[in-house]
Formats: structure tokens, C-alpha cells, sequence
């Protein structure tokens, strides 16, 4: 059999053992010790049960396709789980632990489920521009219908198997040990008379025809605008689920998972996948703090932000706020937030009182004295009670010394936090920033900077680089229309107006060169805070605006039209280009996690992979090119950075640092 699988026999009960190692990883090799167990037992008559089990605390699963990053090539796990559901002898699966793609592909084939109550499933495949090619999106629908199948397709979450979605999954949900379950069931299904339960023969998820149809309708809407090609393409197949028999619908399936392999959606989805995941193993260190409390400083929307974020994730809350009208907005802000949760049906309201329990605030001296680490997120806290030896985080815009985090907006539903390091840091701090990361469930980009975060670098880029084919006679508007059809989600223009035209205008442009939200500031726009920017602000959203493009044409010549393309090709090389400056400088360690927060910050689609996948993607060679040949004064900006021609030279792409 190899060391992957091994067949143990009791009581004419065959268990095949998969032995997956620390990974739980469904290999070929896996997939294939299978296929020869089945084999064996086959053709011997003193077996009656089949019951695949995993050997470690979790079942072996994963995306076995290579584009997920499993060594399937020629998707053996399809023709697998067709056999195990076709098989003339039942098959049990018991599932423990997280399993995902590939490890539930083969429990939905099984022909019965015995389930730990523990367990978590998923499909990642979306979220790596996928489409299940072993038949989930026929088996899925026959168990558990249209809803719940979609959720769990195009969702993408890890959901547990309590979830009365979900529950109905599994013919046994067991807390004891595996073999209890495995000797209770199989006793039960002898004396009931064990027979072969193929999932294709179900149809219990197509009982309610019309509640299965409005599922497919509502998904459709709400994905219908959507550039991600995955999501519609398993939403196609679910919905022939109903009206194809299995083998047609598994047919219709393996075309859908052709059209999105090997694409460059399908490549960039996967790229970021597996960036997050090396983002994420920073919070994963066995060396952090166990983190329960924390103080905030000041009352302002960044301090509420970060509060709501904190007892979200169910942390103890000490908010110091000298000013008490600022004390009482902010608190009333806080608990209007946290009843507004409460009537949507985000959470009950027995968590929104232990949140409330979790919060104490006001100007007491010993307020902070059990806080672990202090956040400064308003201005003016200067000389706040914070206990000797206490971290101070700097959560605002600017610099500090020691430790800053910059938490993306909005805070509390935001996957982003920026650890920045100045430079009399510590280990330490860098402990800490991570420890909160991991508490409150998010992504850490660790920077090590004198300067001002990644985020904050690359926003300025963009503004400065479109604030330049302006003066080189390009129209704002196209501008931004050319990124939103690129896929950025609020291009410059329109993001200049949402963070307003005085933070915007602070920051010089070379000379020669025009900072244009400063020369509409001067004539009294400041942005959508007050109706008036680049654009016109209204109950309808933001609309072009005659006079803006007249001002701009006062100060400069209009020039024909830039292509589209050459517009996002050279906006993102710019972004790229100051990726490229912040690797050389140390600030972070790879590109990944630049493409990681600029997905995270909306700069790029998740379905571009990031600023520096992008630039690789469309080519860095022309990139290179439309930069250096663009005949503008500021050429700090529009000057390759020698990584450009390093990786152009060896074949190499941003994919590799």
C-alpha cells in the first residue's frame, strides 16, 4: 500500500488509514494508495464496511490541483471519488479537524459520514479562481441544497459542522473517540442491513425546488458585477446539479474548473492566496503574548474605530478621554454601533453586553493600570496616566520611534494592521504588535522604517503619479475611469474627495510639477465631507464636474487622450516601482506583502494578486519602457528602480522576491 495508506481489518470492517503527516495534505500518492486499498478490497467477500479515517487529528485535505498547490496534475481525485461513490460495499468517512477542498470532496462521495462535532469545513477554490473539480458542486447541492452549498463554494469560509446549514452533512456527529463512533455506527448499520448509499441516487437538497431556485437568483444578483470569473462558473454548475444526473453534471463541472485554471485571474487569485498565508504565519509564532487588555487614548473616529474593533474580538477595553464632551460622543458612538449590530443580526445581544462589560472608560488615573499595551489614537494625549514600562503604539498618521499600528479603515471590519518599527524598537514591540494582530484576527504587514507606513507611501504614489498625467494633459476623470475599469474599487480622484483635499494637498509635487486637489482646496472644494471635490457629491454618489476640468485646463494646455491601458500600465508600474524602493530600503521583507496590503487597502483587486503581481503580470519590460519614456519633470517618480532591470534581465518577476 506505502506508508500513505494502510489497511486495518475488524469484524469483516475494513478501515483504510491515511497517514498525512503534520501538513494533513491529500496528495496523488494519497489519492492513489486509495484507489489500490479499494482494489483489495474488492475482491475479498470477509469485508462488508469500508471506512476511511485520517491518522492525525485532522483528515487529509487541501487543493490537490496544482494551481492550488497540490500535485494532482491529472485530477485523480474526480475518477476517485466516482469509484468510492459507485463502490458495491458502503464507505464510511470520519471526518476530525479543519478540512477543506479536497479532504470533503471525498466525504461527500463516501456514502456515509461519521462527523467530530469539532470539525470545520471549507473550499478555498474561489478564492484561488477555482472551481471544485471532484463534484462538489453536484454532491454538495443533493445533501444540503442550493443555499448552504453556495455559501460554502463561494464563501470560502472555514464553517463548522454544527451549523444547522451544514449539520445535515453528517449521518453521526460524535464528541468521543473516533473508534467509539466508527464501532457504534457500524453496529447500527448491520443490524438496520448495510447497504450502498450512493450521494448521486440523494435528492434531499432538491426537495424545495423553489427555495433552490431563489438561492441560484439571489447569488446570481449579487455576484452578477463581479470581474471574479470562479464564483459564476460554480454557480452555474450548482444550478445544473438539479436538472443534469451526475455524471452529465460532473461533465458540466470539469468544463467549468478548464475555463478557470491556468488563467491569469486564476493565477493572481492563487498568488494572493498563498501571500496571506505567509502574512498570516507572523502571527503564528509560539513566542508571543497571550494578550486580554488594552488602553486607548482619546476620543476621536480612530480611537472609536480601534475600540470597536478590540471588544469585537472580545478584548478588555481601559478608554482613557480626557474631554469629556469628546467622552460623551465617543462612548455614545460606541454603543449606538453596538445596538445597531444587535438589530441587524450580526450578533446577540447577550455579546453586546458582555461587550459593554468588556469597556471602561473615563479620565481616572488607575484606569490603565492593568492595560498590556496603550494606543494612541488621538491627538493631544500627551501625559495620560499610562503606567510606567507600558508599550505605547502610535495609531496616527506620522511617525514614531518605537512602535506605530496603523489600522486599516475601517477598523473594525478592515483585515489590516501595519506593525511599523521605528527605529529604537525592540523585539518587544515587535512581539506585541503581532500579539494584538493575532488577537484581534488580523493580517500583519511588519515594516522596519524611520518614515511613514507602506500604506501611507503608496497612496502618496498614486496621487503624485496621477497628479502628473494631469499636467501632461490627461483629465482627472478619465484617469480615475481608466483605474476603475482596471479594478481599483475608489481610484485617485475619487479617493482624494472620500479622505479629503487638505490631507491630499500637504505633500509636494517636484517642481514643475502641480499638486491638483491643493489648487481645488484653494478655491474652496475640500472633498465629499462637503459636496464639493473633484467630483460633485450627491444623494446618487459622485458625479463629473464642468468647472473642475475647466480650472484644470486653465493651468495647463489639454492634450489628447492617453489610452486606458497606458494610463493603469503606468500608475500601477509607479506603485510597483515604490514597492520596489521600500524592498531595497528593508522596510519589508518580500513582495508578497506589499501585494497583501495593497489588496487589503483596496489599491488592488483580490483577482490582480496585488501592485507588484499586477506590474509583473502586465509586463515589467513595457512597464519599463512606458515609464522612462514618459516626458515628465518628475522623474524621481517615473524612474525604474534597478530591481526592474535585474528581474527583467534573469526572467524573473516580482512573484520571486
Amino acid at each position: 500500500m506505502g506508508t500513505e495508506t494502510e489497511i486495518t481489518v475488524t469484524d469483516g470492517m475494513a478501515q483504510i488509514a491515511l497517514t498525512a503527516g503534520h501538513a494533513s495534505r491529500l496528495t496523488v500518492a494519497m489519492i492513489a494508495g486509495i484507489d489500490k486499498a479499494l482494489d483489495q478490497i474488492a475482491e475479498d467477500d470477509s469485508f462488508d464496511i469500508v471506512v476511511l479515517r485520517g491518522t492525525g487529528p485532522a483528515f487529509p485535505s487541501g487543493i490537490t490541483v496544482p494551481q492550488g498547490g497540490g500535485d494532482d496534475c491529472d485530477n485523480h481525485l474526480s475518477a476517485l471519488c466516482r469509484r468510492i461513490e459507485q463502490f458495491p460495499k458502503p464507505v464510511i468517512a470520519v471526518l476530525t479537524g479543519a478540512v477543506v477542498g479536497g479532504g470533503v470532496e471525498l466525504a461527500l462521495a463516501s456514502q456515509y459520514r461519521l462527523i467530530h462535532k469539532q470539525t470545520r469545513i471549507g473550499f478555498p477554490n474561489a478564492r484561488l479562481g477555482l472551481v471544485p473539480s471532484a463534484g462538489a458542486t453536484q454532491r454538495l447541492p443533493r445533501l444540503l441544497g442550493a443555499e448552504a452549498t453556495l455559501d460554502l463554494l463561494i464563501g470560502g469560509a472555514l464553517t463548522p459542522v454544527t451549523a444547522a446549514t451544514i449539520a445535515p452533512l453528517a449521518d453521526v456527529m460524535f464528541e468521543g473517540t473516533p473508534e467509539n463512533a466508527i464501532r457504534d455506527f457500524v453496529l447500527d448499520l448491520r443490524v438496520k442491513g448495510a447497504k450502498p448509499r450512493p450521494t448521486a441516487d440523494l435528492r434531499t437538497g432538491f426537495a424545495d425546488a423553489a427555495a433552490f431556485q431563489t438561492a441560484i437568483t439571489s447569488t446570481r444578483a449579487r455576484i452578477d458585477n463581479s470581474r471574479e470569473l470562479a464564483p459564476k462558473k460554480i454557480l452555474s454548475a450548482v444550478e445544473a446539479s438539479m436538472l443534469l444526473p451526475m455524471d452529465a453534471g460532473l461533465a458540466f463541472e470539469e468544463a467549468a474548473a478548464e475555463d478557470c485554471a491556468d488563467t491569469e485571474q486564476s493565477k493572481s487569485l492563487s498568488h494572493l492566496f498563498h501571500a496571506e498565508q505567509q502574512v498570516a504565519a507572523q502571527v503564528r509564532r509560539n513566542d508571543l503574548p497571550e494578550i486580554s487588555t488594552i488602553g486607548v487614548l482619546g476620543g476621536s473616529a480612530t480611537a472609536t474605530q480601534i475600540v470597536l474593533a478590540a471588544l469585537d474580538a472580545g478584548l478588555n477595553v481601559r478608554w482613557f478621554i480626557k474631554d469629556p464632551n469628546q467622552q460623551r460622543d465617543a462612548v455614545g458612538h460606541v454603543k449606538h454601533a453596538l445596538e445597531k449590530s444587535v438589530q441587524s443580526g450580526r450578533f446577540a445581544a447577550d455579546r453586546m453586553q458582555r461587550s459593554l462589560e468588556a469597556l471602561r472608560f473615563g479620565d481616572g488615573t488607575d484606569l490603565l493600570q492593568d492595560a498590556q499595551i496603550v494606543l494612541r489614537a488621538t491627538r493631544g494625549q500627551r501625559g495620560a496616566p499610562v503606567p510606567p514600562g507600558t508599550v505605547i503604539a502610535h495609531c496616527l498618521p506620522g511617525v514614531d520611534a518605537r512602535l506605530a499600528l496603523q489600522f486599516a479603515s475601517p477598523a473594525p471590519s478592515t483585515r489590516l494592521v501595519e506593525v511599523i518599527l521605528g527605529p529604537e524598537a525592540t523585539e518587544d514591540h515587535r512581539r506585541l504588535g503581532l500579539a494584538l494582530a493575532r488577537r484581534m484576527s488580523k493580517l500583519a504587514v511588519v515594516q522596519t522604517t524611520a518614515g511613514t507606513g507602506l500604506h501611507d507611501r503608496l497612496l502618496q504614489t498614486l496621487w503624485r503619479a496621477a497628479d502628473a498625467l494631469v499636467d501632461l494633459g490627461q483629465s482627472p476623470f478619465n484617469i480615475d475611469a481608466a483605474l476603475r475599469d482596471w479594478g481599483m474599487i475608489h481610484p485617485p480622484y475619487e479617493l482624494a474627495d472620500l479622505s479629503g483635499l487638505d490631507a491630499v494637498s500637504r505633500h509636494p509635487r517636484a517642481e514643475g510639477c502641480q499638486n491638483w486637489s491643493e489648487l481645488l482646496l484653494q478655491s474652496g472644494r475640500q472633498g465629499r465631507a462637503t459636496g464639493r471635490g473633484f467630483y460633485q457629491h450627491g444623494p446618487d454618489g459622485p458625479t463629473r464636474d464642468a468647472e473642475v476640468q475647466h480650472k484644470i485646463n486653465e493651468r495647463r494646455a489639454p492634450q489628447s487622450n492617453m489610452p486606458a491601458s497606458r494610463i493603469a500600465r503606468l500608475l500601477i508600474g509607479a506603485l510597483a516601482n515604490e514597492g520596489a524602493k521600500a524592498l531595497r530600503e528593508g522596510v519589508v521583507s518580500s513582495a508578497t506583502e506589499i501585494d497583501v496590503l495593497s489588496v487589503l487597502v483596496h489599491l488592488a483587486p483580490a483577482w490582480r494578486g496585488g501592485v507588484m503581481h499586477a506590474a509583473s503580470a502586465q509586463g515589467l519590460l513595457g512597464t519599463t519602457r512606458a515609464m522612462e519614456e514618459l516626458d515628465h519633470p518628475d522623474r524621481g517618480l517615473w524612474t525604474p528602480d534597478p530591481v526592474f532591470a535585474e528581474l527583467i534581465k534573469y526572467g524573473r518577476s516580482f512573484d520571486d522576491l
